[in-house]
């Protein structure tokens, strides 16, 4: 078994996890995504090999995404953010069997966490939910957009080679083709393109 810097490991994981949050808040091409996912990956891969407490980095992971619930409920949860900041300390102090990461890293993580998801991310979300459903390219009401994730009611859609969650009032899968109808903040909300069908006897059918 490997034995590598216990505080690396942290942080590579909760630098991940806010990748991850952050990418929820801003809308944009993936690239966030990506490399939440990578640093994520990597940081379970090492900790494979270490004497991991998966309990408690199950209470990490779980601390750090409470914040993804905030960007679709209407108002702040307050006591919500500050019980994900728990989790997500308690997690990192019993992350490993016989090592420990610094308390004073874990406490200066769960500050700037705080700090970052309230004058960051926050401002951020309250703008967007205020903006006109208007870009500096035009409308986006009207855009048309393919779906990258199925929508049941609620997917991934891509719109001008960016990802939006959208939602829909019919099941539309992977590679349908959609139209803005409605924007709600960093959502929208899309209608299945009919596209008609060839001539027939002269006539056009839908």
């Amino acid at each position: 078994m490997v034995t590598i810097d216990p505080n690396l490991i942290y942080l590579a994981l909760i630098f991940g996890l806010w990748l991850g949050v952050t990418a929820t808040y801003v809308p944009g091409t993936g690239i966030l995504e990506v490399v939440a996912a990578v640093m994520m990956i990597g940081a379970v891969g090492l900790l494979a090999n270490m004497p991991t407490n998966w309990g408690a980095v199950v209470l990490l992971v779980v601390g750090a995404l409470t914040f993804i619930v905030i960007p679709f409920l209407k108002h702040q949860l307050v006591p919500l953010a500050i019980g994900g900041l728990i989790l997500q300390a308690v997690g990192g102090l019993f992350m490993f069997d016989g090592l420990q990461v610094s308390p004073v890293i874990i406490a200066l993580i769960v500050v700037l966490s705080l700090l970052y998801h309230r004058y960051v991310l926050i401002p951020v979300l309250e703008k967007a939910r205020l903006q006109p459903a208007i870009d500096d390219n035009g409308t986006l009401i009207g855009t048309r957009g393919r779906v990258v994730r199925a929508l049941n009611p609620t997917g991934t859609v891509n719109v001008r080679g960016e990802l939006w969650t959208a939602t829909s009032d019919r099941p539309l899968q992977p590679g349908d083709e959609v139209v803005v109808v409605e924007r709600d903040g960093l959502n929208i909300i899309v209608e299945g393109v009919k596209h008609k069908r060839a001539p027939l006897n002269g006539h056009e059918e839908e």
